[in-house]
């Protein structure tokens, strides 16, 4: 398999066009001066060196601080369904001791995430009646517990 065809290389490269490529020069990495390590910039093999493989094909690479540079201690591979949960947009919320972003509640509680959004910027509707969590804190508790594995 050519590196061209991995998907290690196709991300490699949009992690370099996101911080460099002069269409991308008012984007939120600009804004933010994200930039490539050295180490990485110019180095595939260094870049696989230090992440590694991906662990399957729906993992993509995360920065652990939105705010700071890709390099070794900044970035994981994550499953891309996790992948909006490290936004600095991101909407958290805690129920039951538990924090997680609205796309992970929404998943919990049944409800789509789009519906539950609107209702709460939109409708300015309370998180707990934007995803119509029951009143019960037993029912919360059990169906917190059932979708995180508890």
């Amino acid at each position: 398999m050519s590196k061209r065809t991995m998907k290690e290389y196709r991300i490699w490269k949009a992690m370099k066009s996101r911080c460099y490529a002069p269409s991308q020069t008012k984007g939120n990495y600009k804004k933010n001066h994200i930039e490539v390590c050295e180490r990485w910039r110019n180095s595939f093999s260094a870049f696989i060196e230090d992440m590694g493989m991906m662990p399957d094909e729906t993992y993509s690479i995360e920065r652990i601080d939105v705010y700071k540079d890709y390099e070794p201690d900044n970035c994981i591979w994550i499953p891309q369904r996790d992948q909006p949960k490290n936004r600095a947009n991101c909407m958290m919320y805690t129920l039951g001791g538990q924090t997680a972003c609205l796309k992970d509640w929404a998943r919990c509680f049944g409800v789509k995430y789009t519906t539950a959004y609107e209702r709460i910027r939109r409708s300015g509707y309370s998180f707990e009646k934007a995803l119509e969590i029951p009143k019960d804190p037993k029912a919360v508790s059990n169906m917190i517990k059932e979708y995180y594995g508890l």
